[in-house]
């Protein structure tokens, strides 16, 4: 859905923005909530989604190290910081409030985005100028958020619809 239907509207509608960050990047919710229920077994579980997603949209060498540490940094990085969180706060995020558990998933959505953009920029896009690199992390930053959040507010009406139904 990112990269065929969102990254075309985005195209369309606002040409001014840079075509490799897109407004909503969906991945990145399913990063986020995939790391915070399944920790770093995710990142097995969503390989055959990163091969695909690369083949068809990102292209990506397969022969090179950075694409393997790219890939690493991307997917290996929300784990990590729910690894972190639990050890700071010595509880298990899955086993808290509701609430607790959307502020949690939030909350290590932000440190994740940052972490990731700064660390994929540094890898593979050290060729942009230095005005636009800290720009474009931030048009990263923006669009990660913005897609976890519509993610999370998706699967939210998903199941109070469900729990309606029932």
């Amino acid at each position: 859905m990112t990269w065929e239907l969102i990254m075309d509207g985005q195209r369309m509608f606002m040409p001014m923005l840079p075509t490799l960050a897109t407004l909503f990047y969906l991945p990145f919710g399913i990063k986020v909530i995939s790391a915070f229920f399944e920790g770093w077994r995710c990142i097995l579980y969503l390989a055959p989604g990163i091969v695909i997603g690369n083949i068809f949209w990102v292209g990506m060498p397969f022969d090179t190290v950075v694409t393997y540490v790219t890939w690493l940094a991307s997917y290996g990085t929300a784990p990590a910081i729910f690894a972190a969180l639990d050890w700071a706060t010595r509880d298990d995020r899955r086993n808290v409030t509701a609430g607790r558990a959307w502020r949690t998933m939030i909350a290590g959505g932000v440190a994740a985005s940052v972490v990731i953009s700064v660390l994929v920029h540094v890898i593979r896009h050290r060729n942009i100028p230095q005005d636009d690199f800290i720009l474009s992390m931030l048009k990263y930053m923006i669009g990660d958020m913005l897609g976890l959040l519509l993610i999370l507010g998706v699967l939210m009406g998903l199941f109070r619809y469900m729990r309606k139904t029932r």
